[in-house]
């Protein structure tokens, strides 16, 4: 999972009286490299290298929303374009759409929204996840924003919750229809613009009964939308955020490497070099007592101060000390692969970490099972699945129909508590959501069709 930036690092804000027009400045003007590097969980060598090579795409939006809280006044250009002003939240969106998909999610008690095709690039740049980044279509607008062809609207929706209701509050419940795009790769076969329709629950409970609720009501309210449409068979794919987290301290790892597997998790493709990586750190750690010093006081080297390059000694030491067994490292590729009925796959659980404590996960998954009679539906515990979306913190779902072969995945949707913070939320409020690919939808009833009674 991505960190976030803490409330309260550095000093009190305070309004800059010269411009700042270089990454170094702002480094400085934040409190330094140690201190940036903790804001943005990298390396301090990483946040050295960005005073000369700028900062990459994918740290915009967490740097330029700190240094406007901070009153610190920043050329537009030190940030590739992104202003420290919300210009995207007054672009006009189209009307909402009257259409049957959204007809049937509004009547199941959803406010309609619409929101803009045209979207600030930073939120999905720092927010989606690095296989979801990779699929923006970007570019820059003659005033010089930074802007993105929305690929989901999820990300719109809290934004348009933040500018209309941010202020006040409160729990509100979004129904939304529209276009969204994502570049597909040569060959892929798939469109790279498709039609969403979609649900969000945003401002409620994060933990307990309440956020129970909102979640079955998300998942029940789309499997509803799904079915009016004419798919009544299909299977459901779940996963929650919360499981591997507690299923490696079970395990006995460090936090440090508790928290590096979890971010590797929501990045699908690193994963397991990760998990490689950390094996051979185990094998070939670096001994206190025979890994050099670096000279303090010595010059800069390549860029890099000797307290940074000390620094990354540090790190790498602290690293090779939390790697992993090859014991480790094959129950946690074994958790990984882990799919089939709710019980089944917690109790495999409990099996490959007898030390995890699973109970809030099995209390959740029973609750859930409960509300919506989960035993009684095509659904299966997956925990390998819903890892493409990076702001997922608790529940992911996908309602699949194999038969539409590598388009078969016709919704899904999670619980991203974290998300509205990260966007500009004076606190974390709880959110969850689910969205139909219309045109999937439609393939699959056509597939259906002669298979209804």
């Amino acid at each position: 999972m991505e960190e976030k930036p803490q409330a309260n690092l550095g000093a009190a804000p305070t309004r800059s009286q010269t411009r700042l027009s270089s990454a170094s400045g702002v480094i400085d003007a934040l409190g330094g490299t140690k201190t940036v590097a903790d804001i943005l969980g990298v390396g301090q060598s990483s946040v050295s290298n960005y005073r000369k090579l700028g900062f990459p795409a994918r740290s915009h939006f967490i740097l330029s929303k700190l240094c406007a809280e901070r009153g610190l006044d920043v050329a537009d250009a030190v940030f590739g374009g992104i202003r420290l002003t919300p210009l995207a939240s007054a672009r006009a969106a189209a009307a909402v759409p009257q259409t049957k998909a959204l007809d049937i999610l509004t009547r199941q008690g959803f406010k309609p929204l619409a929101t803009p095709v045209l979207q600030p690039a930073a939120p999905f740049i720092d927010r989606m996840g690095e296989e979801m980044r990779r699929r923006l279509f970007t570019f820059t607008d003659p005033a010089g924003e930074q802007l993105c062809l929305r690929p989901d609207l999820t990300i719109p929706t809290a934004l348009a919750y933040l500018a209309q209701d941010g202020s006040t509050g409160g729990v509100k419940k979004y129904a939304y229809e529209g276009i969204a795009f994502r570049y597909q790769s040569r060959g892929a076969g798939k469109p790279e613009e498709f039609t969403q329709a979609g649900i969000e629950i945003i401002g409620g409970a994060m933990s307990g009964p309440e956020s129970d609720s909102d979640d079955a009501t998300i998942l029940r309210d789309v499997m509803r939308a799904v079915e009016a449409l004419g798919v009544p068979q299909y299977q459901i794919r779940l996963n929650h955020f919360a499981m591997l987290p507690l299923f490696l301290q079970g395990l006995g790892l460090t936090s440090r490497a508790v928290a590096r597997l979890t971010r590797a998790y929501h990045q699908s493709a690193n994963f397991e070099t990760v998990i490689a990586l950390m094996v051979d750190e185990e094998a070939r750690p670096l001994a206190a007592d025979t890994s050099p010093s670096v000279n303090l006081a010595g010059p800069i080297i390549a860029g890099r101060s000797p307290q940074d390059i000390q620094t990354r000694i540090d790190r790498l030491r602290e690293d090779a000390n939390g790697g992993l067994t090859q014991a480790q490292a094959g129950t946690i590729l074994r958790f990984l692969k882990l799919t089939g009925p709710l019980e089944e796959v917690l109790q495999d659980m409990r099996q490959l970490a007898p030390d995890a404590d699973l109970s809030s996960v099995t209390d959740y998954w029973r609750a859930l099972g409960e509300s919506l009679s989960l035993d009684k539906l095509p659904a299966t515990l997956t925990l390998s699945g819903g890892r493409k979306m990076a702001y997922y913190t608790g529940l992911a779902f996908e309602l699949f129909v194999p038969a539409l072969g590598q388009q078969s995945v016709i919704a899904a949707g999670g619980r991203y508590d974290d998300l509205l913070q990260a966007l500009g939320a004076a606190r974390p409020l709880g959110a969850v959501g689910g969205a139909l690919a219309l045109e999937r939808v439609e393939a699959a009833a056509q597939l259906q069709k002669g298979a209804r009674p």
